[in-house]
């Protein structure tokens, strides 16, 4: 998408093969970089800095592995998640002072030595299988949340293209899943297009929001070594239980 504009009645989109077409209806779905944000409206906030990075590499999933594992270090998080029978991944979240990148052939090595601060016997093992630099994920961590409405017209934003959290609820995907089926429930129903996105920012903005600024938070906890660590808990499982609402 290159460029769009709108009537009362419809959306008129161009596509970089030249391409145009009408819509009753345009969905942002595009991430924190939106394009479609960046055309349909006027201002919004940039995204925050967390200071934060996260990094992850898959490997071979042990059989005691059955469930996610964390372990924090004096100074950074780690922990393992199985996501199939056969795989695991590890992920490591660093305190860092900017957003820049490094070097790409020597990601297993940087992620080795964040490692060494952690001697549980699961975490060895995943040192020891961090040996392709091309399967380790490094990723400095950004928020954003952009401020109600999410729509101008017939064109409304859902997932990163709205909310961006940071992984420490594990809940960004899910949030934006989420986004999707919310709309689509109601895009089946005989509102007006107004009146289904005004509907639509009712059922997801509170609960968007609880996300972005938890996880927030959560990422600010783990920068401060004299919170403890039953804190962490107990604020995740508080903002689980509200998030096992309906939709």
């Amino acid at each position: 998408m290159t460029a769009l504009s709108q009537s009362a009645d419809a959306v008129d989109v161009a596509f970089s093969n030249g391409e145009r077409r009408s819509y009753d209806l345009v969905v942002g779905c595009d991430g924190i970089h939106s394009t479609v944000r960046t055309l349909a409206f006027d201002e919004w906030p940039a995204p925050s800095f967390t200071g934060l990075a996260v990094w992850r590499a898959t490997m071979p999933r042990p059989n005691e592995v059955d469930c996610m594992q964390m372990f924090y270090g004096r100074n950074t998080k780690a922990g393992v998640n199985p996501h199939s029978r056969d795989e695991m991944f590890l992920f490591l979240v660093q305190p860092i002072s900017d957003g820049r990148r490094l070097p790409p052939d020597r990601m297993h090595v940087l992620l080795q030595e964040q490692l060494a601060d952690f001697d549980a016997d699961i975490v060895s093992y995943a040192r020891a299988h961090i040996t392709d630099p091309s399967k380790v994920d490094y990723r400095p961590m950004n928020a954003f949340l952009m401020p109600p409405p999410w729509h101008r017209g017939r064109v409304v934003l859902i997932g990163d293209a709205a909310h961006t959290t940071t992984p420490h609820l594990a809940t960004g995907a899910g949030i934006a899943i989420e986004d999707a089926v919310v709309l689509a429930e109601l895009v089946d129903t005989e509102r007006s297009v107004n009146e289904l996105l005004e509907k639509f920012m009712a059922r997801r903005f509170t609960r968007c929001r609880l996300v972005v600024e938890t996880a927030v938070k959560l990422g600010e906890m783990e920068k401060d070594t004299t919170i403890p660590i039953q804190a962490h808990f107990d604020l995740m499982t508080a903002t689980f239980r509200q998030l096992a609402a309906p939709l």
